[in-house]
């Protein structure tokens, strides 16, 4: 498993990101995923990445923190 912080702005991280992730603490400050080239669709209609497919290291200037993440 790879993790990410809730600081970091990965795809991963972004909460218009489809991939499959969970947080994995108690406080919500980290979220995992199988490997950093999991790959999910982009959601954000204000991204240049929309509706592309991108891995969970990926990033763009549109992040938008997944809500999950304190």
């Amino acid at each position: 498993m790879y993790q990410y912080t809730c600081d970091s702005k990965y795809c991963a991280t972004c909460s218009c990101w489809s991939g499959e992730r969970r947080i994995s603490d108690h406080f919500g400050t980290r979220l995992e995923v199988s490997s950093p080239m999991n790959t999910g669709k982009c959601m954000n209609q204000k991204s240049g990445c929309f509706q592309q497919t991108r891995q969970a290291n990926g990033g763009c200037s549109a992040f938008i923190k997944w809500r999950a993440l304190k």
